[in-house]
This record gives structure tokens, sequence and C-alpha cells, in this order.
């Protein structure tokens, strides 16, 4: 069966809300990563209002589609005045996919005058 963004079976396996550390180095950290096993890419974004929707037709552009916040992402802090927005595709997951899925995301983020908060790699335990 194919995995999608919105599959229930999902958990995180692994994250990182820091800019500076390596996509290998928290990959490498997490205990239940496994990296033959399909997995979805998910990055929270902190965007001006008024870029949601433009920063949204980029990344489908791309593949990745709107995810809703968990109520941990929503307690989240973000800069006065943004908003958070959640996105998310299927992919191959290595330091390598990451790290320029990240540049991809800040990229696109800061030319709408956001950031990104946090990425992910959810993958399903069933």
């Amino acid at each position: 069966m194919e995995l999608t963004p919105g599959d229930p079976d999902l958990v995180p396996v692994a994250e990182s809300g820091d800019d500076s550390a390596a996509s290998s180095a928290v990959l490498d950290a997490a205990d239940l990563f496994d990296p033959r096993a399909q997995s979805v890419l998910w990055h929270l974004l902190a965007l001006p209002p008024d870029t949601v929707d433009r920063v949204l037709e980029l990344v489908a552009q791309d593949g990745y589609e709107r995810r809703p916040l968990s109520a941990d992402d929503r307690a989240r802090e973000c800069s006065a005045g943004s908003e958070l927005v959640a996105v998310a595709r299927v992919q191959t997951v290595d330091a390598l996919h990451v790290s320029q899925e990240r540049s991809r995301m800040a990229g696109v983020t800061a030319r709408h005058g956001g950031a990104v908060a946090l990425w992910r790699v959810l993958q399903s335990r069933t």
C-alpha cells in the first residue's frame, strides 16, 4: 500500500527545529528512523498570513500538501503576526534529500518574509 502524507498510522521518527543541526546527525540519532521505510517529510513554516496562499502554491509544485497542525505544533511560539503552516510529502529520506528540502523550504519561506520552524520525518508503525 502506498504511503500518503495523511496516513493515520504515521508517527514522528526524527525531527529538528535547530537550523544548525546537520540532517545526517539528526537522522543518525533517531532510534526509530528506518532508512529503508517509506517516509513523509514534513515542515512547519512560520509565515506572514498574506503570503500563506502563495507559499502553498509554490511548494505544491514540488508535491507538498498542507497538513493539519497538532496541538503541540499549534502551541509553538512564532514571531508576532506569523501563521504556522504545516506541509508534507512522501519522499526518499536520507541526509542528502532532507538537506536539499530544508534548503528549499528555507529559501521559499525567507523570500516571503517567513521562516522554517521545524522539520520532521514520519513513518508508518504498522
